[in-house]
């Protein structure tokens, strides 16, 4: 099975006695075939598809389809090319970049989408917009930075950016509440508008029209924790109480309460995408010694490796160096973590839409790929299996206007599916039973994928 990319347009595969989960229908479907002409799927049914001779046959008896997984949130220019691959060794077909210098996205989206690089789909943010304020000044991260300082700018700056050929534009944590709006305004909903929010409350922007929020653990914190636990408008996330008082003021949160209930109230009624990246807490779900045990340590792309590695002489030697996210201890923080699973829930069961992201390439660990199977295991726990699924194929689709083409196995949708051995409804966990990544209708080999990729040794492996 070639790892590489090659022309699949003329090409014609019957995947045949598949158990199908479709990523739209409430359970699974068994005994289905799929007919792939070229890039897209063209048939699927129950039973057996007619087909000429020289059509490629592939029985999947005992296996499972999935559709190709979706991460909502990445930076890639946080990352080395190299590591793109990554994405599709577990499973993730499509991925949107919220935040990266114009430029360097764009030519990812062209390398990426046309096959020049082997890797995801690309959508892309363009720049983090900032407001007048800087959310941080270390030179290893304003590459992902931009600002707006004023209502007055909005027009050039988001103009520059349409027409650029954005696919969405990302509010961020200094962006003013009047600049919000102003931003929502101009984009009329052209493409999405999400905001990783601070200054401007998520209440503010929902009421505006915002269509997505990114990190539930900080755009809502403001509008659910306790008022005396709120952050102002000059607190800056490059301080390390920023983190300590935000992961306590969930702690301390009342779910319960009038105010988390008004904010799922309109979340719900708006229909606004809720970006979870539970993953931030990862290390807290698995504990200091699991993440230190985990496997996926190896495959941390060189750039992220680099920049733990100054962080090293601030740290000191440990063996969490290479995971260590910087601003809260390596396993800290299960209470809160749980807290964002509790609103996740109450907002998913509520009716509002819930999607996985994972900020790979801002933070080191989890690595590409293999992040937003860590997500869908804490989603999982929040929201169910099935759900959990949906959260990263079409619910992810629809966030990104993707739905004629991606998040699901469907007639005219592109040939993006998994091939497991395992049963994910049964446990999310068995997505690693990965035995073929379907992207356009060509397969890659996950085992073939993570061998040619950039590894090193951690400590303690």
């Amino acid at each position: 099975m070639s790892s590489q990319t090659s022309n699949n347009t003329n090409n014609k595969t019957l995947f045949t006695n598949a158990r199908v989960i479709d990523g739209i229908a409430d359970q699974a479907s068994s005994g289905m075939s799929v007919l792939v002409e070229g890039e897209r799927i063209t048939q699927l049914k129950q039973g057996d598809i007619a087909v000429s001779d020289d059509v490629k046959v592939i029985d999947l008896v005992g296996k499972t389809l999935v559709p190709g997984l979706i991460d909502t949130h990445i930076h890639t220019v946080m990352m080395d090319s190299e590591c793109f691959p990554l994405f599709l060794a577990a499973g993730v077909t499509t991925a949107r970049d919220v935040g990266g210098r114009l430029d360097l996205v764009l030519q990812n989206k062209e390398d990426l989408n046309s096959g020049a690089k082997l890797g995801p789909r690309l959508f892309v943010c363009g720049p983090l917009l900032d407001g007048p304020g800087a959310s941080f000044e270390s030179p290893g991260f304003t590459i992902m930075l931009d600002r707006i300082q004023s209502v007055e700018a909005v027009p050039g700056k988001i103009g520059e950016l349409l027409s650029a050929g954005v696919d969405g534009i990302k509010c961020y944590f200094t962006m003013t509440p009047e600049i919000v709006r102003s931003v929502i305004n101009f984009v009329d909903k052209r493409v999405p508008v999400t905001g990783h929010l601070g200054y401007c409350s998520s209440m503010d922007a929902i009421e505006a029209g915002i269509d997505g929020l990114e990190h539930v653990w900080i755009s809502p914190y403001n509008d659910i924790c306790a008022l005396n636990m709120r952050f102002g408008n000059d607190a800056s996330m490059m301080d390390p109480s920023f983190w300590s008082t935000t992961m306590a003021g969930w702690e301390e949160a009342d779910l319960e309460g009038d105010r988390a209930r008004k904010w799922v109230d309109a979340m719900v009624e708006k229909q606004v995408h809720m970006g979870t990246t539970l993953d931030l807490l990862w290390t807290a779900k698995a504990g200091l010694e699991g993440a230190l045990k985990d496997q996926d340590r190896k495959l941390i792309p060189p750039a992220a490796l680099a920049r733990q590695a100054k962080m090293k002489k601030h740290l000191g030697d440990r063996p969490d160096w290479d995971i260590h996210p910087g601003f809260f201890e390596t396993g800290a923080g299960s209470l809160a973590l749980e807290k964002h699973q509790q609103i996740t829930r109450m907002l998913h069961e509520a009716g509002g839409r819930v999607v996985g992201g994972t900020d790979c390439g801002a933070l080191a660990y989890p690595p590409p790929g293999f992040a937003l199977l860590r997500e869908i295991e804490l989603l999982a726990e929040a929201i169910g299996n099935m759900d959990a699924i949906r959260a990263v194929t079409s619910v992810a689709a629809n966030y990104l206007r993707a739905d004629k083409d991606i998040g699901a196995i469907a007639p005219g949708r592109y040939a993006d599916f998994l091939v497991l051995a395992g049963d994910p409804l049964n446990d999310v966990t068995e997505l690693r039973t990965l035995e073929t990544t379907y992207r356009g209708g060509q397969a890659y080999d996950p085992k073939a994928l993570i061998a040619a990729a950039p590894q090193h040794e951690p400590e303690g492996l």
